[in-house]
């Protein structure tokens, strides 16, 4: 009987033991870190101004056209001298490596006046923008380049046109 004690003493302290071990794997625990990148800079700066350069007035008037991936300006119609530099509005969006971005249709204005000092305008519409929609490169930033079609009257008064206001676009991060 007392051989019969000892070997049930033993077995249940060996099941125990072996339930205390397995315990312990259970009682495991780790952790995670939870984090995020939030896009608060996402900003855009001007780094030109849409400039079609030095024009000469003919006296039947007529459009020429900047083009927004060189800046160089052509004549649509009219005969015009085309002189001095032109430059396409370039635009840098700043922000985070590959944030995706839209310039929606209607998110920029169909046409603006520029005005000299007497009061004469001319007007600018048919705006190019390249790219309309992209991603970020490697080192967050795009370039956005905006060119388009100045209408020039008959006989246009000399002068330098200006319009310092109206030439916005909204830039959507997706």
């Amino acid at each position: 009987m007392k051989i019969h004690k000892l070997f049930l003493l033993t077995v249940f302290l060996a099941g125990f033991s072996h339930f205390s071990v397995a315990q312990i794997g259970f009682d495991a625990n780790t952790s995670a870190e939870g984090s995020i990148t939030l896009g608060s800079n996402l900003r855009m700066e001007k780094i030109s101004d849409l400039n079609f350069g030095d024009i000469v007035s003919q006296s039947t008037g007529g459009s020429v056209r900047l083009n927004p991936s060189d800046g160089s300006v052509s004549s649509v119609s009219g005969n015009f001298h085309l002189m001095g530099s032109s430059s396409a509005a370039i635009f840098e969006i700043l922000g985070i490596v590959g944030q995706s971005f839209l310039i929606a249709p209607g998110s920029y204005p169909t046409q603006i006046t520029l005005t000299n000092d007497q009061g004469n305008t001319m007007t600018v519409n048919s705006f190019q923008i390249i790219p309309l929609s992209g991603s970020l490169n490697n080192i967050g930033s795009a370039l956005i380049r905006i060119g388009g079609t100045l209408n020039i009257g008959a006989n246009q008064p000399a002068g330098n046109y200006i319009n310092t206001t109206d030439l916005t676009i909204i830039v959507s991060f997706q």
